[in-house]
């Protein structure tokens, strides 16, 4: 044993995302319903879940708002970016309770 439990865990290629630092981040389901969907980020390398979050929200037109949120050295959370999608790509975002990948 080298003091530190290896983590191997292998997520789908569908929830893997590349962060702003250019690490990979498995998407991780919080919580959805018909019309959005909420998911952590979790550093691949490491295992640990990161503190940001995104939340997608469907409107009528059928298009994807999203906003990704991060904590603030002071415990607060900021928006750091919102998109809207036209014509949205379909995200796989694991779900670790079901060992599923659902998909928005």
């Amino acid at each position: 044993m080298k003091g530190m439990e290896e983590i191997d865990v292998d997520y789908p290629e569908d929830v893997i995302a590349v962060g702003a630092k250019g690490k990979k981040e498995a998407r991780m389901l919080r919580s959805k319903g018909a019309d959005f969907v909420v998911y952590g980020y979790l550093d691949v390398e490491s295992g640990k879940m990161l503190g940001k979050y995104s939340v997608l929200l469907k409107n009528e037109r059928g298009e994807i708002e999203q906003f990704i949120i991060v904590p603030t050295a002071g415990g607060r959370e900021l928006v750091v970016k919102h998109t809207t999608e036209k014509k949205p790509a379909r995200r796989g975002i694991y779900d670790e309770r079901n060992q599923t990948t659902v998909y928005f």
